[in-house]
């Protein structure tokens, strides 16, 4: 089976932040497709796993500095996505809002979010998940 490595994702070919995710997650698709045959539409799964694969590549591309990464509190969770810690982090909030994703300021992909963020009303994450 092929393994997809997060430095071969390009993210900044395509205009919209959902585009360039499913284009991801078809290619995804394709890839398990050639042992298993999968068919309709994209899944939630897939378009999350197209997600992370994504923020694993920029942020494999733009934080290599161990000692800033040290002094901006990050850890890597679960599923190896970089992610800060906050002063929420004693509260009841959800573990996304209490130790956000930690992505570079001035990549395509960020600027595509914002993007959305300000087309959807400044809505908060959960909300533009669910748009995309």
């Amino acid at each position: 089976m092929m393994n997809v490595q997060t430095t071969d994702i390009k993210s900044d070919y395509f205009s919209t932040y959902s585009r360039n995710n499913r284009v991801v997650a078809w290619i995804l698709r394709f890839i398990h497709n050639v042992s298993n045959a999968t068919k309709g539409s994209l899944g939630y799964e897939e378009f999350k796993r197209a997600e992370v694969l994504v923020f694993k590549s920029l942020q494999l591309n733009a934080f290599q500095d161990e000692r800033l990464l040290a002094e901006m509190q990050a850890f890597k969770d679960e599923g190896e996505l970089l992610r800060i810690r906050t002063k929420l982090a004693d509260s009841y909030e959800k573990e996304d809002f209490k130790f956000p994703i930690l992505l570079p300021a001035n990549d395509v992909v960020v600027k595509l979010i914002r993007e959305e963020h300000v087309k959807a009303m400044h809505a908060g994450s959960s909300i533009l998940l669910a748009l995309a």
